[in-house]
């Protein structure tokens, strides 16, 4: 319990049955203690629970005092407090302001303490009341949502729940997730649509369905996308998110899987002619290492892709790969264009390639000092998002197109 000044004052004049509330802090009902009250009576009377009521007055039993006001909390929920917990995460998980959670609380500063309660305001709407006959699973499926989910949102150290209980629904979770959601902890493959199903090995070009991924607590946006190799944006527009949305362990996300059907190439010398942002960036994501052939001179070396959104931003897996690449380039790195063949998972693709190392750089102990960048059709250069000419002219020659 938080003893500041004003809360001391609280405390203190619930023995004289009045309650010196801050003018900032505004409480939508307060009720006078008479002496046939008890804290289940008016919690049975107002539609809360004794520990809604106790958290709301900062009582530390279940004595109250004929002739004291006590504060009637709007819908909430009781939530510990646990690390990294802050007022602003708060706000931010549960759709509310810092403000509320401050007024619900009577809190006068942003300070919190682990194992603390708090009341979390949350919407009517959002609250279930289990009844005869519900499990944990029940009410899960019939929202939409994994157990997982329901128990991280409601603090359930298991999946016993009583009838009677009041559970937190997670809406916005609910309009993210997708229909068949798995509780596994593990990827979950589904095609989205019957039609998606039907195109599956027979279109000859890229197409997508979608897979299950339910989120640990260790994940983050950044990272799934990586470990899914999807650009993050895509994660986030398949998922209805921002970049500031809060993950929620247990919460299931939809996966696009894009699938990018083998084409015709003139000669065995030649790469596939295949699109950056319809198939090339899904065959080459980011952290993938990839085998890369000077077209010219037939010389290889291998590469990892660590960054890049418009084309590829790579770096030399080792200093030999680098040293490599510096005598293909006639023994200096250049922003000469050079065709190449990117070869992963035994697809090659045709693309282009300068060495100049440049900007940021991953991987540290290959003597090279930045990374370079690899094109493919229809990249575009990150300064001004447009196609660079001497690229698409190179990665043309690299799939002997005319």
């Amino acid at each position: 319990m938080r003893l500041t000044t004003w809360k001391r004052s609280i405390i203190g004049s619930l023995l004289t049955g009045a309650v010196l509330l801050p003018a900032t802090f505004v409480f939508a009902q307060t009720v006078t203690v008479t002496p046939q009250d008890s804290l289940w009576k008016l919690a049975q009377k107002y539609g809360v629970t004794i520990e809604q009521l106790k958290i709301a007055n900062h009582l530390a039993d279940d004595e109250i005092v004929d002739g004291s006001t006590l504060y009637i909390p709007p819908t909430s929920i009781v939530y510990e407090i646990q690390p990294p917990d802050s007022l602003w995460k708060l706000a931010n998980r549960f759709k509310t302001t810092v403000s509320k959670i401050k007024e619900i609380n009577q809190l006068d500063s942003d300070m919190l303490i682990d194992g603390e309660k708090l009341l979390i305001p949350v919407p009517a709407s959002a609250i279930y009341t289990v009844k005869k006959g519900d499990i944990l699973w029940s009410i899960a499926n019939a929202n939409k949502i994994s157990v997982d989910l329901l128990m991280a949102f409601n603090q359930l150290k298991n999946t016993n729940i009583d009838v009677g209980q009041k559970l937190i629904i997670p809406w916005d979770a609910q309009s993210r997730s997708t229909a068949g959601t798995t509780n596994s902890g593990t990827d979950d493959n589904s095609a989205n649509t019957t039609a998606e199903k039907s195109t599956a090995g027979t279109s000859d070009k890229p197409w997508v369905d979608y897979k299950n991924y339910t989120v640990k607590s260790s994940d983050t946006l950044w990272n799934i996308s990586i470990a899914q190799g999807i650009p993050m944006e895509e994660l986030l527009q398949a998922n209805n998110m921002s970049e500031s949305t809060v993950l929620y362990g247990g919460e299931v996300l939809k996966i696009p899987v894009h699938h990018i059907p083998l084409t015709q190439t003139p000669a065995a010398k030649y790469g596939e002619y295949l699109d950056w942002f319809e198939a090339a960036q899904y065959l080459f994501p980011i952290g993938k290492v990839a085998d890369v052939t000077d077209f010219e001179t037939g010389v290889s070396f291998k590469v990892k892709r660590t960054i890049g959104a418009s084309h590829s931003d790579t770096e030399p897996l080792t200093s030999a790969d680098a040293a490599t690449i510096k005598k293909i380039w006639g023994g200096t790195y250049s922003w000469a264009v050079r065709p190449v063949i990117v070869e992963v998972d035994g697809r090659k693709i045709a693309a282009s390639m300068a060495s100049m190392p440049h900007s940021i750089e991953y991987i540290t102990d290959n003597d090279f000092n930045g990374h370079f960048d690899i094109h493919f059709l229809n990249s575009r250069r990150h300064a001004d998002d447009k196609l660079d000419p001497d690229h698409q002219a190179a990665i043309k020659i690299a799939a002997g197109v005319n």
